[in-house]
């Protein structure tokens, strides 16, 4: 156990200076860009961004360095190594997929690639099963992250549906930088730094052909990034998101197993080749199909108005008034349009008893005081019209600039 303990903190100290990697702040930036594309959302949507820019990136640092240090402690204690894993393909086709579809930007995707590639063609020569074993885990640590920060910080967002109406729903994007510690091997060599004595049964995972009476295991860094990116319009983010993860929890654990089966058997290798993206992308399809054929939560109603979401501080957060809520009543007032409620607030009321409907049918009386005055209530309520629709794209930037630029070109010859 002192062996481990050890270890786990040299891997953090490596983990902490990851800083100082050029690819920790490619991943930042591309984060960054990710995230003006929601800040612009939410400044059509509702006025201004929920959550500044400075906020969401570090949010995603901190999620990212706690997944980061649990992914490592999984890698290390299995004894999962890098050697000759093939990162150094994975990421370059990485960033380039996520210019095709910010969600390409897993690793399941460029990894399951990379992997067909060097056991059909041989090139990368590769450890395929290294490589699938840290894409499992890396998407075992994503479950995680999506079901503590997945449902936070959504952005709410307009759609017409097919039969003309408006719905309110929420998008959620995310995305981690993934700094973590990982084993390397070494044979024949004398080590003059640090070094620590493991126990006999380890590693669980033994690498294949290494004589470990004579090996050394390293710990390197190692830069990854995590996305996650969903709509919610007929569930609540919260639910939306517990679903999702507790899939991608399974997921990543059928991946492993194959991985680890591939260092016995070379078809587990073909198989966890092709189960990471083909997997991966069915667990969204199925997603956006139970989005396509169930009901939409958001709708406004015959009677009274929905709210999609409150703001920060706003006297209808601390309330308690929460999202499909229905405001009936305001100071024994119905409430059947938003203007009424403008009225209301027009005559600036010291004392408000609002009185809503939740979406299972329960009625509470919700009462708000303020001898100033209430001159809001910081609520963003589901219109029966509007102009500002969201528009469901699932490409990325390079497809976006392709599709602007046939545009352009069709209406030059037009």
């Amino acid at each position: 156990m002192i062996a481990f303990i050890q270890v786990f903190w040299m891997a953090i100290k490596t983990i902490a200076l990851s800083i100082f990697n050029p690819f920790f702040w490619i991943v930042i930036i591309l984060i960054v860009m990710q995230y003006r594309n929601k800040i612009a959302i939410e400044r059509e949507i509702i006025g201004h961004e929920q959550e500044p820019m400075k906020e969401l990136v570090l949010d995603s640092i901190f999620y990212g360095v706690i997944a980061a240090i649990i992914g490592s402690f999984f890698m290390i204690f299995l004894g999962i190594t890098i050697e000759n894993v093939g990162l150094q393909y994975v990421w370059p086709l990485a960033i380039v997929l996520m210019l095709v579809n910010p969600r390409y930007i897993c690793f399941s995707y460029a990894g399951g690639i990379v992997s067909l590639s060097s056991l059909i063609f041989g090139f990368p020569s590769i450890s395929v099963s290294a490589l699938m074993s840290i894409v499992g885990i890396l998407h075992l640590m994503e479950s995680l992250l999506i079901y503590v920060d997945g449902p936070r910080n959504t952005t709410p967002i307009f759609v017409r549906l097919k039969d003309g109406r408006v719905a309110g729903g929420f998008t959620m994007q995310k995305f981690w930088p993934i700094p973590f510690a990982a084993l390397t091997i070494a044979t024949g060599i004398t080590i003059t730094g640090q070094g620590v004595n493991m126990p006999d049964w380890w590693p669980i995972i033994k690498p294949a052909g290494i004589d470990l009476n004579n090996a050394i295991f390293l710990i390197m860094p190692g830069i990854a990034a995590l996305g996650y990116g969903d709509l919610a319009l007929t569930q609540l983010p919260e639910k939306k998101t517990r679903i999702s993860s507790i899939r991608l929890f399974f997921f990543s654990i059928v991946l492993i197993i194959l991985a680890i089966l591939g260092i016995y058997t070379k078809l587990f290798q073909y198989l966890a080749a092709i189960f990471a993206p083909v997997a991966h992308e069915l667990l969204i399809l199925i997603g956006q199909r139970e989005e396509r054929e169930n009901p939409p939560l958001f709708v406004a109603p015959d009677t009274g108005v929905m709210i999609l979401a409150t703001a920060k501080g706003s006297p209808s957060r601390e309330m308690g008034i929460k999202p499909g809520d229905v405001i009936l009543k305001i100071n024994d007032i119905p409430i059947n349009d938003p203007d009424d409620i403008i009225r209301i607030l027009n005559e600036r009321p010291s004392v408000m008893w609002i009185t809503v409907k939740d979406l299972n049918g329960n009625y509470t009386n919700y009462e708000y005081k303020d001898p100033q005055g209430i001159l809001g209530l910081g609520i963003l309520i589901v219109p029966k019209a509007t102009s500002m629709i969201y528009e469901i794209n699932e490409g990325g930037i390079f497809i976006k600039k392709l599709k602007e630029m046939f545009k352009n070109i069709f209406k030059k010859n037009k």
